[in-house]
């Protein structure tokens, strides 16, 4: 009996070293995040929406679902999702291609967009806008979360306060 389970585990331990290539060397690719969450605030200057922008790279054929969650200082909230044409505001993925910000919300209330399809791989930029006209005040803070089926990566820091340029805000 003890000679059948040594000959088991060396037919194993041969089946093993056999299957390895030259392939195993290859470099690893950092496989990224599939879920991301960042507190975020913003300061806007008196009569100005503003926004903060974030990066990603999304891969084609990604699903993804945003969230905008804890919403105060009585901000209403437009969204922007475009890749990145060299500036900020290409085609928003959120609003069938308009160039408008998507908003579809009121006073510290929370957004959730699922489902999203992502047609080209890219540097995508998130732009989380705080309306002025639909606001009090000039201040308030949010928490951002995005999840994909595919993994993807984050990019360069947020920049924070921009004030919106071009600024139209659409609910479809």
């Amino acid at each position: 009996m003890k000679n059948q389970i040594l000959k088991t585990v060396l037919l194993t331990i041969l089946i093993l070293l056999s299957s390895c290539s030259n392939d195993d060397d290859a470099t690893l690719e950092i496989a990224g995040i599939t879920s991301f969450e960042k507190e975020g605030q913003w300061n806007c200057e008196l009569s100005e929406s503003c926004e903060d922008i974030y990066q990603f790279e999304f891969k084609k054929g990604s699903k993804i679902a945003i969230s905008i969650e804890d919403v105060t200082g009585m901000s209403a909230v437009s969204l922007d999702l475009s890749a990145e044409f060299g500036q900020f505001g290409g085609p928003n993925l959120l609003n069938e291609g308009q160039l408008s910000y998507y908003g579809c919300s009121g006073q510290d209330e929370n957004i959730s967009i699922t489902n999203i399809s992502i047609s080209e791989t890219s540097t995508y930029n998130l732009s989380i806008a705080r309306d002025w006209g639909l606001s009090a005040g000039v201040e308030g803070t949010y928490k951002v979360t995005i999840i994909s089926d595919t993994a993807f990566t984050e990019g360069v820091s947020a920049i924070e306060d921009v004030k919106t340029e071009n600024y139209e805000r659409e609910c479809l």
